[in-house]
């Protein structure tokens, strides 16, 4: 990947900073954030926070100059940026940023990036939960259903029945990716036989083909779609305060203001780049691999091996604690307190890899 010179790093500062200075009234509004990764502004398209004059959610990023606001969701190369604020660049010098972009985006895989302004088409193609049943055999959940309300007791997510339905017949359990209307974009089938795969997913253009519905998108759109459909609680999530990201849906249950993956393997770029993000993975070789290699990259990551020495909890019965679903259950029956601490084992220095 191509690295932008300092040359140009400061021309295209300049022209940003008059942007904000013809597009904010505030001071602080005119200011930038220049770090290695990006630069941060207050968006200029939606004017950012009305309650906080020092909030700058709108982020110019180095490796590829795309911008993207994590208030209004605005996602566009810096050329368009400059072209609708009337101050781009002219003749050579546009070819030239015109160039980087298309080389340097290439250069990014697909599969790491998110595409921010399809959320309001995924928001668009959501189902209601009777619109899903007509094509899967599923039920919504209560005390009285079998099996998969036990199971879920179990796992101390009783109290969460929405975002769950149940397949009697083939005993799965359907575990919901929901927008913030409560409608659904996704899903992962958890079978509770113990026959077969333990977890299946279902992204959006699966659902629909299922259904017999018509998709009106294709290419790397609908790639784009079938990501975001399987990020659980990406709808949901607000991007400018501290986001936990977990390794499956279920854990992201548990914390505020968190998403889950559906598995440590799934990599997307953009949440390194913000500064608010952390990772939960698992306590396990996988989890804390991927966490060692993100920690090296000074993220932040849970310190799984200081936290359970710190509190004396390896086990409850005779099972590893291996997720924060595992922590709540052994806070439930041992009553330590362990959970209003999470917090405080945080970090982002290289040097606590031994704690991890």
């Amino acid at each position: 990947m191509n690295l932008i010179s300092h040359e140009l790093k400061t021309r295209i500062i300049d022209k940003i900073v008059r942007v904000l200075h013809k597009n904010h009234s505030h001071p602080e509004k005119t200011k930038t954030l220049d770090s290695k990764s990006r630069l941060n502004f207050a968006c200029p398209y939606c004017g950012d926070s009305s309650d906080n004059n020092r909030k700058k959610r709108g982020n110019l990023y180095w490796n590829d100059l795309f911008f993207h606001c994590y208030n209004c969701s605005a996602h566009t190369s810096l050329d368009a940026f400059l072209t609708d604020f009337e101050h781009n660049f002219e003749g050579g010098d546009r070819v030239n940023v015109i160039n980087f972009i298309n080389e340097n985006r290439k250069l990014i895989n697909a599969g790491e990036t998110l595409d921010f302004y399809l959320f309001d088409k995924i928001n668009e193609m959501a189902l209601t939960f009777d619109e899903l049943s007509l094509g899967f055999n599923i039920y919504p959940l209560n005390q009285h259903t079998y099996r998969a309300f036990p199971y879920l007791r179990s796992r101390m997510l009783h109290n969460k029945l929405e975002r769950f339905a149940y397949d009697p017949r083939r005993k799965d359990l359907y575990i919901f990716n929901l927008n913030i209307d409560k409608k659904i974009v996704g899903f992962q089938v958890r079978n509770l036989e113990g026959i077969g795969p333990k977890y299946t997913t279902w992204n959006i253009e699966r659902i629909y083909n299922k259904l017999g519905l018509d998709l009106d998108v294709q290419g790397n759109d609908l790639d784009s779609l079938n990501k975001i459909s399987m990020l659980f609680g990406i709808l949901q999530v607000n991007f400018s305060s501290r986001l936990t990201i977990f390794e499956g849906p279920m854990d992201a249950m548990f914390m505020s203001n968190s998403l889950g993956l559906t598995g440590v393997k799934k990599q997307i770029v953009q949440f390194d780049e913000l500064p608010n993000v952390r990772y939960f993975f698992d306590n396990d070789k996988e989890g804390k691999l991927k966490m060692i290699e993100k920690l090296k990259m000074h993220q932040s990551v849970f310190m799984w091996s200081k936290f359970c020495k710190d509190f004396n909890i390896p086990y409850y019965g005779k099972k590893l604690v291996k997720d924060l679903n595992d922590l709540v259950i052994f806070e439930y029956i041992n009553k330590t307190g362990c959970l209003s601490e999470l917090d405080k084992y945080f970090t982002n220095n290289p040097l606590d890899i031994i704690y991890i």
